[in-house]
């Protein structure tokens, strides 16, 4: 079986290649130079002369708060660009299945206990990732479209917070994982004494190491046409002053942790409900936290000057 992956050079999407290679697909994973994603008739020329069976769309232009603030249009119009080009183009090109890598975003802001994926359309986005969200959200649309219409067929695996090796580090596109080790890391390496930090560290989020989330998306290659949401995550919550501390001991920073109460703290808690996951992909297992953050660590302190310097 033929699988392109889009944005397969990417931080999610170079883990996916390598899960599909190892499942014995043959893995397609163009550049922008041979595919360019925002350009409809570049990316039916490519479908055209491959001919895919799947494709995984992991490419999209995301962000932490800062593009989230400050590109709210980048993050919707790109988006969905690269989502109605790739979809009209695999039904023009006679694809079979697109599975989509959705977002926790998408979720209402006000879930009540875990997110199940019954909460999906059940309200409003937090407005501080409605554009990114909508944008991933708008892909469930498009493969009920493209399936009443043409057939394609497709699963949308909604991912909570991706962390690990090859991430993104620089402050500007950075999550709270990637960031946190960077920020510890330069204080270390200025000699600071304390660290300051957002809020009271009460919120809980939950995360998920690449590894284990590119997995679930080459498992679900072989998964029946299915339009409902799919969470894919450890079910596992932990404050962000757990996740300060243990960034702070693997470290090694001996100095003291304050935290800034005039800061907000955002939404107190964004953990999914895998009950749905877990009856699809019964063997599924994942890293623990502290175990996938000392690989993130060790990897990021010997690939500093180079994770610093990626866009």
């Amino acid at each position: 079986m033929k699988i392109l992956v889009t944005g397969g050079s990417g931080f999610l999407g170079s883990r996916i290649v390598e899960e599909a290679k190892k499942e014995g697909y043959e893995v397609y994973c163009p550049r922008s130079l041979y595919m360019d994603l925002y350009d409809y008739k570049d990316v039916k020329k490519y479908l055209n002369c491959y001919k895919p069976d799947v494709i995984i769309h992991s490419a999209a232009y995301y962000g932490g708060i800062g593009i989230c603030n400050s590109e709210p249009v980048n993050l919707f119009r790109n988006n969905t660009i690269m989502t109605t080009n790739i979809y009209q183009a695999a039904a023009d090109c006679g694809v079979k299945k697109v599975v989509a890598v959705g977002s926790a975003c998408s979720y209402p802001a006000c879930v009540e206990g875990d997110m199940s994926e019954n909460d999906f359309w059940n309200g409003e986005m937090h407005e501080t990732v409605e554009a990114y969200g909508s944008s991933k959200k708008i892909q469930i649309i498009a493969q009920n479209a493209y399936y009443k219409q043409f057939g394609l067929e497709g699963n949308h695996l909604v991912l909570t917070n991706l962390y690990g090796e090859g991430d993104v580090f620089t402050e500007y596109r950075s999550h709270v994982v990637s960031a946190l080790i960077k920020r510890f890391s330069d204080e270390i390496q200025n000699g600071s004494t304390e660290i300051v930090n957002w809020g009271d560290g009460s919120p809980v989020r939950e995360f998920i190491h690449v590894s284990d989330a590119a997995k679930a998306l080459v498992s679900a290659v072989k998964l029946d046409h299915d339009l409902k949401p799919i969470n894919i995550g450890t079910g596992i919550g932990t404050s962000i002053k757990e996740l300060v501390e243990i960034v702070s001991g693997i470290t090694g920073f001996k100095g003291d942790l304050k935290w800034d109460t005039s800061k907000p703290n955002g939404v107190a808690r964004k953990v999914l409900d895998v009950s749905r996951m877990k009856n699809i992909f019964p063997d599924i297992s994942f890293i623990p936290l502290e175990q996938g953050l000392q690989k993130t660590i060790n990897w990021y302190l010997s690939n500093k000057e180079e994770a610093d310097s990626r866009k």
